[in-house]
């Protein structure tokens, strides 16, 4: 495999090199079990460094492209076929999107309509249609008598035993399975907890946070307390002396603010939960997009008998899919099963039994490793945008961007009206201020960008937007 090297502009031979098998592969030139040239043969082929074929030999056995057989030598993966679900196509040149959209008056008018960094939905492109699909018919083909079944109200065990065994995987603890609870989205199963604590007792969750979480706990009947964050997480001294029972937290990845809560916050957390007999419902929100690092252990893995452990599968897979599960301590669940114990399950048997095969036969942790990848490629892209001289003189980024969400501050004073003009000019953002209950100077001037919805030109095209929005502003003042 010979490549012409001169074509490869700026970027290192490495990553020209991965980027042109990536797309003979993509394309179908190569196929699956295709095997290809060894380091050293593709290196004097191509008159480079061995340890450049290596590197981009190492790159595309991690995303998947390729497999390295000990002895044998590299081939294309026998997976191949899952490959388009990530979406990226063959590279090729095009124009700067930027001059393209202010060039093009109708196609900007179109463009700028699609351009919501609110927008928490996920790219079409990355949800695995043809697995997905596959394994529906094989289910409905093989199993048509579990699939017209009720579920039990705690979910199909082959899907409570499947979460098990992936949190032992991924997140360093084993639940008992039948402790496990499934339900259609994360506000139904906090519904549930309150319901399972004394109508006296008080609630409590971070500020800023979720605000549906936040309307649920407010609208609940129990005294709702708003618990202020800084960039340790939750500021557990708050939480003494108001009878709090039932706190909800997202410390591997706050929203929306990205902090992950520090281990004395997190041990703080346990200590009042353990004197205070209260509860921790421990949202594990986008703890699969940590993007440097090894991942956070949530608080549940070292202490089970106050934590509820809680996460989604609609930030994994999509919005769609509306499966999520908590792992409810003994007490809990002996009450929840007391009360519930004759409701019907709330989640559609098919796609209970469909996720249950999508994460027992490896595809879920196959799907996340490249879905990882393809967000942390485009989030890489995205700071580079912003960390541009035009952009940066107006905004700066706040957090290290792990997760889908990250927070961008205007360098200067900002407001709703700049948020006003920016609508009419079709970017959609949400302030900081959004997501606060209490009134905070957190939220000045800072918002909160969801970046998988939105492409690398889409955003260049709101940044530039943004930066007008603001020197008109500016100018008018």
């Amino acid at each position: 495999m010979i490549f012409n090297l001169q074509k490869k502009g700026e970027k290192p031979i490495y990553e020209y090199l991965y980027e042109n098998i990536r797309d003979e592969i993509i394309s179908g030139k190569l196929k699956s079990g295709d095997k290809l040239p060894s380091r050293r043969q593709m290196a004097l082929d191509n008159g480079i460094a061995e340890i450049t074929v290596a590197n981009a030999y190492a790159q595309l056995v991690t995303e998947g492209y390729i497999e390295s057989r000990e002895k044998s030598g590299y081939f294309v993966s026998r997976d191949i076929e899952l490959i388009p679900e990530t979406g990226i196509k063959p590279h090729k040149e095009e124009p700067c999107p930027v001059k393209r959209f202010l060039c093009k008056k109708k196609e900007q008018a179109a463009s700028r309509k699609q351009i919501n960094l609110s927008n928490s939905g996920l790219p079409e492109e990355t949800f695995p249609f043809d697995t997905w699909s596959k394994l529906a018919r094989r289910i409905l083909s093989e199993d048509r008598g579990e699939c017209i079944k009720a579920p039990e109200v705690r979910g199909l065990q082959t899907l409570r035993e499947s979460i098990a065994g992936y949190l032992e995987r991924s997140r360093g603890f084993r639940p008992d399975s039948e402790h496990i609870i499934v339900g259609p989205g994360t506000e139904y199963l906090c519904n549930i907890l309150l319901s399972l604590i004394d109508k006296d007792a008080a609630v409590a969750l971070e500020d800023p946070g979720y605000r549906n979480i936040g309307r649920l706990f407010e609208g609940s009947g129990h005294e709702c307390f708003h618990i202020p964050v800084d960039e340790n997480g939750l500021i557990a001294t708050s939480l003494k002396g108001n009878g709090i029972k039932l706190l909800h937290v997202s410390p591997s990845h706050h929203f929306p603010l990205g902090h992950v809560m520090s281990a004395p916050r997190r041990a703080a957390l346990v200590a009042w939960a353990t004197e205070e007999n209260a509860w921790i419902a421990e949202d594990d929100y986008d703890s699969e997009f940590r993007f440097e690092g090894r991942p956070v252990p949530p608080i549940a893995s070292y202490d089970p008998d106050r934590v509820i452990y809680m996460n989604t599968f609609s930030r994994t897979l999509s919005p769609s899919i509306r499966i999520a599960y908590m792992v409810l301590p003994e007490e809990l669940y002996e009450l929840f099963m007391e009360k519930y114990m004759y409701h019907s399950g709330s989640v559609s048997t098919l796609e209970q039994l469909t996720l249950a095969s999508f994460i027992s036969e490896g595809y879920y942790e196959r799907h996340l490793n490249r879905v990882r990848n393809y967000y942390k490629k485009r989030k890489k892209a995205i700071f580079d945008i912003a960390m541009e001289d035009e952009i940066s003189e107006c905004f700066e980024i706040e957090g290290d961007g792990s997760g889908m969400t990250f927070i961008l501050k205007s360098r200067t004073e900002s407001g709703d009206e700049f948020v006003e003009t920016l609508k009419k000019n079709g970017v959609m953002l949400n302030p900081l201020k959004d997501y606060c209950f209490t009134e905070s100077e957190l939220s000045d001037n800072r918002y909160v960008v969801n970046f998988g919805y939105v492409n690398e030109e889409q955003f260049k095209i709101a940044a530039h937007i943004m930066c007008r929005a603001l020197r008109v502003k500016k100018c008018r003042n």
